[in-house]
């Protein structure tokens, strides 16, 4: 269990309440047991005396005096002997020496009940034993008091325990939220802070959903109402006669159509409703297809790959491949890419200037490296890169050696094909 849950921290302290209520229970039993020792220390002396001068007097017969001060002769002591439970042994400090000595060598014997105390006179040839009533003092309270408190602190635990049970629900609905679901609902109708908390995660809840709608709602509006004129202006640069402003327009076009294609990537990334469809790809088919959505040869892209084939969702791998070796020409001073694919890493290498900005930054959307062409880059390529992998279960990397750009893509599962 965790340590730092309210929960674990409940059952802390009920377990200690709990504990500290025996343990005082337990202590004023104790203090009882031993009030009520000393009264029978107490009481075995004063009848000690009594017996001994009721012995040696003399007139009537022994049965009769011990009767006359109120002990009972015990005709058959064999018989109540098994029943009775003895005491003082050893004989406490309270007593006189000549008593605990008669105690220790056996001639008396003390022994109790739940009403009288019994003193066995044990001689040469027979015993005797009388019986003298006792009063000791048992509050019946503690018990009752104890108990009804140990009732009380179970009872308050169950309600706690109860009233924080909604806790783990909003705990999980609020995960799953943050997993990406967002057909959840924490509604309440309970009056406590817990429901009330869920009451506004709700609604917040449904707030972000209303704007996470109206906000792909206006991308894809955007880009499909972007998508006719930019086809239609890129249809009229191939009827210009003047070649110089037909690559004008024609870059300025596609430029625009890439702007689109990217902010589509990036709606559906953010939005997270990527759907992956992970399947066996050949890594080689994928460098292929990236370098044709980059309008690039392949003889630009050098591969070296002992196991060839990965687990992945091959239309997202295209374009984390083509993302890299796109930033890999913009930012690199040689023609030439180098990818590399040994066990379950892959690493795309070039050679280029240090970043003027930290790795860690350009992960960030719309950053981008000033050593680069600004004009050829939105800042969302790395971007896009880490929430595929990420989806995958893999993580990007990046270092700097020697003069060469290394980003290295690691966890990718890796197939072996027969």
């Amino acid at each position: 269990m965790n340590r730092h849950s309210i929960f674990f921290k409940l059952n802390l302290i009920f377990i200690f309440a709990l504990g500290a209520l025996i343990a005082l229970f337990a202590m004023m039993v104790k203090e009882i047991e031993s009030q009520e020792m000393r009264i029978l220390e107490k009481k075995a002396i004063e009848c000690e005396a009594d017996i001994r001068k009721i012995i040696v007097q003399n007139g009537t017969p022994l049965k009769e005096r011990f009767e006359e001060h109120g002990y009972t002769v015990i005709e058959h002591p064999e018989e109540i002997n098994v029943n009775l439970r003895p005491i003082f042994q050893p004989p406490p400090p309270s007593f006189s020496p000549a008593l605990r000595e008669r105690i220790e060598d056996g001639r008396l014997r003390i022994y109790r009940d739940d009403s009288r105390i019994y003193f066995e006179l044990v001689g040469p040839k027979s015993s005797r034993m009388v019986a003298a009533p006792i009063e000791v003092y048992r509050p019946k309270w503690i018990a009752l008091f104890f108990g009804g408190m140990t009732g009380i602190i179970i009872l308050l635990y169950w309600t706690l325990r109860r009233s924080l049970i909604p806790l783990k629900t909003l705990a999980k609905q609020i995960r799953r939220f943050g997993e990406g679901e967002t057909d959840i609902s924490t509604l309440s109708n309970k009056r406590d802070e817990i429901a009330f908390v869920a009451n506004q995660f709700d609604a917040t809840v449904k707030k972000i959903n209303a704007m996470k709608e109206a906000r792909t709602l206006f991308m894809r509006n955007i880009m499909h109402e972007l998508k006719t004129p930019i086809t239609k202006g890129k249809l009229s640069v191939a009827l210009l006669k003047e070649e110089q402003e037909a690559k004008i327009l024609q870059r300025a076009f596609s430029r625009m159509e890439h702007l689109i294609h990217e902010m589509a990537e990036m709606e559906m990334i953010t939005s997270r409703s990527l759907d992956l469809k992970s399947g066996v790809c050949d890594f080689r088919s994928l460098v292929k297809d990236a370098a044709n959505l980059l309008f690039i040869e392949e003889e630009r892209i050098v591969v070296s790959c002992r196991s060839c084939h990965i687990e992945a969702d091959y239309n997202m791998m295209v374009i984390v491949l083509k993302n890299l070796i796109d930033n890999a020409i913009k930012y690199g001073s040689e023609d030439k890419v180098h990818l590399s694919f040994r066990k379950g890493t892959l690493e795309v290498i070039n050679r280029g200037e240090p970043m003027s900005e930290s790795f860690e930054k350009l992960l960030e959307p719309f950053s981008r490296d000033e050593n680069g062409d600004r004009r050829e880059s939105f800042g969302l390529g790395l971007y896009i890169v880490r929430s595929i992998l990420e989806a995958h279960g893999a993580t990007l990397s990046h270092r700097y050696e020697k003069g060469y750009h290394i980003f290295s893509i690691d966890g990718l599962k890796t197939v072996k094909r027969k």
